[in-house]
């Protein structure tokens, strides 16, 4: 009877263990390398982006500026705001495409980049970490010029140079909080496009673009002296992909400055996209309302690994410059929480910073700010 009753109670025992959900399970001990750029990730702790702000871009003939996409101008209150909530990364998302010259100078209206300046001063007088990069540039907007790489790659890596030496040479004496990033991103679909077979002889020749205008960021912003030569940098994935990233044909730059560990990898994640990224069925997909299953949680998992196996191992350490879901009537609420739970604890074990994608959905963007029960509760419950 007591035999009978012991196999009873493992068979329940491990029964139960097989229901727990990804939230209950221990967080698997992950070894970091050490080096400062890993150190110096972790200690950014969690950020969010001010998105659809600076980052608007209009038409030929309409100029978006700040707050041509709906959004109020960014406050030091509404920073404060994000200050308090415990976040200590704000990614400011900027695009300069508007504001930029004609060539040879590509010079950077002043207006704009005085305000650029002044919300970025804002976010390191709080003791915050700023990532500031080029934003719609590298989109798909008429007014948008980096993919112009596909066509002419000399050319757009000069404007390309030209715009980064301004943006350095402003922000050379800034704080090592600040953090500047090549672009958001970008691909050239024209010249290699996975989904269609017949360009796969373009492959190598997208990623060398993409490889050229990494380097050449780089060098640049060492190039402007003073704080910049030895700000840590961070270097865009292919798309800022996690699999088109660990592709071997994606090549982190060398630092021409001579200093190691001071380059950092961006990369994105909204996968799975139909839950992400849909509200609505597509053609490209179903919208999906729901998150949470045993094989999402294995996807999740699988995708991490894979970027830690292929850098952070390595001693790059790596930035989620994007992650977010949709907050339309489709989606289950408690759905959203666990998502966003579950990857934003997913780059803290694994040494990654987390930079919540939000447009004003998630944290409203006028006072008191609020947010959404789906983050509120991520925030409390993920384990810093």
């Amino acid at each position: 009877m007591k035999t009978f009753q012991k196999i009873f109670i493992a068979l329940v025992v491990l029964a139960l263990a097989s229901c727990q959900t990804q939230e209950s399970r221990p967080a698997a001990q992950v070894q970091i390398p050490d080096n400062p750029a890993m150190e110096f990730v972790q200690g950014m702790g969690i950020g969010v982006n001010i998105g659809n702000t600076l980052d608007a871009i209009g038409t030929e003939t309409w100029m978006a500026g700040e707050t041509g996409w709906g959004n109020p101008k960014i406050t030091r209150e509404f920073i404060q705001a994000l200050k308090n909530y415990g976040y200590t990364t704000i990614r400011l998302p900027v695009t300069w495409a508007e504001n930029i010259g004609t060539a040879p100078d590509y010079q950077i209206n002043a207006v704009w980049m005085n305000r650029v300046e002044e919300v970025v001063n804002w976010i390191l007088a709080e003791d915050l970490y700023c990532i500031l990069n080029l934003h719609h540039d590298g989109g798909t907007s008429d007014r948008s010029w980096i993919l112009n790489a596909g066509d002419d790659p000399e050319g757009t890596t000069k404007q390309f140079a030209a715009v980064w030496k301004q943006i350095a040479a402003r922000f050379a004496n800034a704080s090592d909080k600040l953090i500047l990033e090549a672009m958001n991103e970008v691909g050239f679909n024209k010249i290699w496009d996975q989904w269609n077979p017949s360009t796969i002889s373009g492959k190598p020749e997208a990623y060398r673009i993409l490889n050229q205008l990494n380097q050449t960021f780089v060098d640049t912003v060492r190039s402007g002296g003073s704080g910049n030569a030895e700000r840590f940098l961070l270097v865009s994935g292919y798309w800022t992909d996690i699999d088109q990233t660990c592709d071997p044909l994606f090549k982190m730059p060398q630092d021409a400055g001579g200093l190691e560990h001071r380059l950092i990898l961006s990369v994105h994640y909204y996968t799975p996209a139909v839950f992400c990224i849909l509200d609505k069925d597509e053609s490209w997909g179903k919208n999906r309302n729901d998150w949470g299953t045993r094989a999402d949680y294995t996807e999740l998992e699988n995708q991490f690994a894979k970027i830690k196996k292929h850098f952070i191992d390595k001693g790059i350490p790596v930035i989620l410059g994007e992650y977010g879901v949709s907050s339309g009537k489709t989606k289950v609420e408690a759905a959203r929480e666990k998502w966003i739970t579950a990857v934003t604890q997913a780059c803290l074990d694994n040494g990654i910073c987390p930079a919540l994608w939000d447009t004003g959905n998630d944290i409203k963007r006028q006072p008191p700010y609020e947010l959404s029960g789906a983050l509120k509760n991520s925030l409390t419950a993920i384990k810093k």
